[in-house]
């Protein structure tokens, strides 16, 4: 594994799940020893947990993912902070779709009423979904936002633009 892919996939398990240790044990049945040794670049992951792995991304994200990491291998500076590379491209791209109207916008939260979830809860999640009228074929990217920031950018198409503006900039020093 390349260490772009290792950073973007550390990032978004860090986003999704309560700890690293959740997401290995739960979800890919690796030990400790094992998940480390993968993000080394020392341990093959077997096909079945790859395929886990794949899913913690939409389609797209896991395009644009594979994107980033080809990117990596030719560009140094790209490698440094794969995360970031990531996550501008992903701001940017969202908000061409919302400014073109391109893409649907659906709210939930990720409230779990399981204690015992290994999921991060109390997350406001945006999905913006780019249908192409195929069955089967939309892209998907989803957004994952503190709690209270649903009520500021739910209504405000602007607003909602601006975030993903400030997001980007952020990222982009």
């Amino acid at each position: 594994m390349t260490s772009a892919l290792i950073q973007i996939v550390s990032h978004v398990v860090q986003e999704k799940y309560v700890s690293e240790e959740a997401f290995y044990q739960e979800e890919l049945g690796l030990t400790h020893d094992q998940w480390e040794s993968w993000k080394k670049g020392e341990y093959l992951i077997p096909y079945q947990q790859t395929n886990r792995i794949a899913r913690l991304f939409t389609d797209y994200e896991w395009m644009l993912v594979q994107k980033v990491v080809r990117h990596a291998d030719i560009n140094v500076d790209a490698s440094r902070d794969a995360v970031k590379e990531y996550l501008f491209l992903k701001y940017q791209i969202a908000k061409s779709w919302v400014n073109h109207g391109l893409a649907q916008l659906k709210w939930f939260q990720s409230d779990s009423n399981d204690p015992d979830s290994t999921r991060k809860s109390n997350m406001t999640i945006l999905q913006l979904i780019a249908d192409y009228h195929f069955w089967g074929y939309q892209d998907v990217l989803e957004v994952r936002l503190p709690g209270v920031m649903r009520q500021q950018l739910e209504k405000d198409e602007v607003k909602l633009l601006q975030y993903f503006d400030d997001e980007a900039e952020k990222l982009s020093k």
